[in-house]
């Protein structure tokens, strides 16, 4: 979020600028600052309302699984990743994919941490297969 002020304050500067010191006509003046102020507002928009929402895809690399839920034709699955911490992703159902996420959830609950990664199949079906194992990671990282 920081970064998105910072830029929105550097393209405002510059507007700014332009404003007071361009010898350019009034008209491109007066939209350069509309534009900079629309884009400012839809940006801080946009960004705000996709906050905490699942990312549409599955995990990119090995994660640690934390829960999921099984929700209609999704499967939404919180992980955690170094260097990225806490993720939500919303990834089609498929029952070989819920019933190893089950399996997972049953160990964790137990105490027995789960790393997965999910792997491309080498059968006709597009989403890729989930490989869990159970995690032999440094304690400390184990309880986050």
């Amino acid at each position: 979020m920081i970064l998105i002020y910072t830029i929105y304050l550097t393209l405002s500067a510059l507007v700014v600028f332009l404003v007071f010191y361009s010898s350019l006509s009034k008209f491109i003046k007066a939209i350069a600052l509309t534009t900079a102020v629309l884009l400012g507002i839809i940006t801080q928009d946009h960004y705000t309302s996709q906050l905490g929402k699942p990312i549409l895809m599955h995990p990119p690399a090995e994660f640690l699984y934390v829960h999921h839920v099984a929700e209609g034709d999704n499967i939404l699955l919180w992980t955690w990743e170094e260097g990225k911490g806490n993720r939500l992703y919303s990834i089609p159902y498929d029952q070989e994919t819920a019933k190893k996420l089950e399996e997972a959830k049953k160990k964790g609950e137990g105490g027995e941490s789960q790393e997965g990664n999910f792997t491309p199949r080498t059968d006709s079906r597009k989403s890729p297969g989930l490989h869990l194992d159970p995690w032999e990671g440094p304690l400390t990282e184990r309880t986050k």
